[in-house]
């Protein structure tokens, strides 16, 4: 973990900028306790986007209105919960995002929280009162941040409209202003990034690029680049993991989500999982997750260094599978299964478990009909009484598994009205917490 986040088991989204998403300091869950189910407490919380742990403790839940389509005005705020009931205790005022895309959330060394969402970057103490705004140099989405090694807020804009390159915003955190001006990258870049130090990773959307901070500015590394995408059939990739001396990264990112990724892939090819070496970008390989057409995904695979095993899943056709990093570099077919999971995972490193998911809801969700007429049908769902109803109607199971055999060892059923394709956090103890657009709980295993 980056001396620039709080020590705490998961201060980030992914548990840091290397997208590890294997919590620090905890101890890991190994399988459900035999004598009884894992105990779920859960609680409507429409438009979350993500969960982050600070002090024990001291639980963060970032949210925010939910427009019906991409780009359109919202508002964003963070509460602190209780951690067992996840009851609010505390709520930061109405937070200036604007132009919809859900953003993140950080808890930093120096004992702030961090926040961007829309157009704008955040500071918050630890209370959640306001202390900086900066609004970003493009009136459109940034999805997210790093922080880099020396404390930094990297940060770039999203785009799926106008096509052109994205720009990076390094911003210093006590002031939220700009720290150098705004560097180009040569694409425009859909995935979120990703840092390692005072390294940033950008996946655009045809090649991935690094850039390291020079003191004055982020400059891209001329000798290290790779484009993964040549096939006509290929869409975009997500947010690249840095584990093992590698980044690793899945493409087909191109969907239309609509509640579920399950039926949702736009592009006609099959999904791959992209291995590039850090020290030398030529050295790089891609498989196919499930090889079925029109695959797609919305986030980044997982890669457990200690046991050498990588973890990909096609969301829209509902596999995961692993496979065995060779110290040759080939990548082995270990286990393959059915399992409907979109949202961000977490993994164990001392227990070798593996937090999936598993969506289930009635087939008309996975049809491009419903699609269609889903934004209209919108209005209505974000009622209280309609949301309940919905999600006890539909189910999203946490299931956790042996990454090396792909065993499930156990599963609890989450009510929610969407598939997650957002982000959870550990616990402190044997448990977890679980996060969709509609649905904040706590499973005990």
């Amino acid at each position: 973990m980056s001396a620039s986040y709080w020590k705490s088991p998961w201060p980030a989204e992914d548990g840091g900028p290397r997208r590890s998403q294997a919590p620090v300091g905890v101890a890991g869950i190994a399988r459900a306790a035999p004598d009884r189910a894992p105990i779920v407490t859960w609680r409507d919380a429409f438009g979350a986007t993500m969960l982050v742990l600070r002090e024990p403790g001291e639980l963060f839940a970032l949210r925010h209105t939910m427009p019906t389509r991409l780009g359109e005005p919202c508002v964003a705020w963070v509460e602190r919960l209780d951690p067992e009931t996840l009851t609010t205790l505390a709520r930061s005022p109405d937070l200036d995002a604007g132009p919809f895309w859900p953003g993140g959330m950080a808890c930093h060394a120096n004992g702030s929280l961090y926040v961007v969402f829309g157009r704008h970057a955040h500071r918050l103490s630890a209370d959640l009162v306001p202390l900086r705004r900066y609004a970003l140099p493009r009136a459109r989405p940034y999805n997210s941040f790093v922080l880099l090694g020396n404390g930094l807020l990297v940060t770039k804009d999203f785009d799926h409209a106008t096509r052109e390159p994205a720009l990076l915003s390094v911003l210093d955190p006590d002031s939220l202003e700009p720290a150098c001006e705004p560097v180009p990258l040569p694409e425009p870049s859909i995935a979120r990034l990703s840092a390692d130090r005072d390294t940033v990773y950008a996946l655009g959307d045809h090649t991935l690029f690094r850039l390291a901070w020079n003191g004055q500015t982020l400059v891209r590394d001329p000798s290290w680049s790779h484009r993964y995408r040549d096939h006509p059939d290929q869409s975009y990739g997500w947010d690249a993991v840095l584990e093992g001396g590698h980044a690793w990264f899945m493409d087909q990112g191109a969907h239309d989500y609509a509640g579920t990724m399950l039926g949702a892939g736009i592009a006609r090819g099959p999904i791959r999982l992209h291995r590039v070496s850090l020290a030398d970008a030529s050295d790089r390989d891609a498989v196919e997750i499930s090889g079925l057409a029109y695959g797609a995904c919305t986030n980044p695979p997982v890669y457990d260094p200690a046991r050498r095993i990588a973890v990909g899943y096609d969301s829209a056709n509902g596999v995961i599978a692993a496979w065995r990093h060779s110290e040759a570099g080939a990548l082995a077919p270990l286990w393959q299964r059915p399992l409907a999971t979109a949202g961000h995972l977490i993994r164990f490193a001392d227990t070798g478990t593996l937090v999936a998911y598993d969506f289930r809801a009635p087939a008309l969700f996975r049809t491009s009909a419903f699609r269609a007429v889903s934004r209209w049908l919108a209005p209505i769902a974000t009622r209280p009484a309609v949301r309940r109803r919905l999600a006890r109607a539909i189910a999203e199971d946490v299931v956790l598994l042996d990454i090396a055999s792909g065993e499930e060892l156990a599963r609890a059923a989450i009510p929610t009205m969407f598939q997650s394709v957002v982000f959870p956090a550990p616990g402190w103890s044997n448990d977890l917490y679980y996060c969709s657009f509609s649905t904040i709980a706590r499973v005990v295993f």
